[in-house]
């Protein structure tokens, strides 16, 4: 369990669970080229297209802790954000026996550089504190995603170790949850 939350206001953004309307955005960031650079590379659209069909775009933020972001001034899909558990069986770890917090994004290109995924990530944070013990969060990425790297220090993680995942050098950093929490 993470956040019990179904909607997070965020200032620009606003996290929030999925619905019909997310669809197309949902097919862009899974097999958008450029977006899943980092990510391991694109899905094929006809598995996305598939699997949105078969279950719906509501599927891809029904765990707690899930969340569409969109623009707060026209509810339009920027990208998703994810606090979940990190499962034990994926490469990095700071405890023995894993399943720590973990923080996730994705968002469509026209989203970056706005400032969007620090409010989102940020709020989800604070959410999750005023929820949740202190315990460590993890963000792991792609050692050649600057962005995303200046992210994870804007958001206050420190880097920790490396690993190979996807063919590339990814960091894993980690911060304790309330530590990251901005007064």
């Amino acid at each position: 369990m993470t956040v019990r939350a179904e909607r997070i206001d965020a200032g620009a953004v606003v996290l929030r669970k999925a619905c019909a309307a997310d669809r197309d955005g949902l097919i862009e960031i899974m097999t958008d080229r450029e977006v899943r650079a980092h990510l391991g590379g694109p899905r094929p659209r006809a598995d996305v297209e598939r699997f949105l069909g078969e279950r719906g775009p509501h599927a891809a933020t029904a765990a707690a802790g899930a969340f569409i972001v969109a623009d707060s001034s026209n509810d339009r899909f920027a990208g998703t954000v994810t606090l979940d558990r990190r499962h034990s069986e994926l490469p990095g770890h700071v405890s023995a026996d894993g399943d720590e917090l973990e923080l996730s994004y994705v968002f469509r290109r026209d989203s970056w550089g706005r400032g969007w995924a620090y409010a989102a990530a940020a709020a989800l944070i604070g959410a999750a504190a005023t929820e949740l013990p202190d315990q460590p969060v993890l963000v792991a990425t792609q050692s050649a995603n600057v962005r995303s790297v200046n992210l994870l220090r804007r958001l206050g993680f420190e880097p920790i170790s490396t690993f190979i995942q996807f063919d590339a050098e990814q960091i894993l950093a980690s911060a304790s949850l309330h530590s990251l929490v901005r007064a």
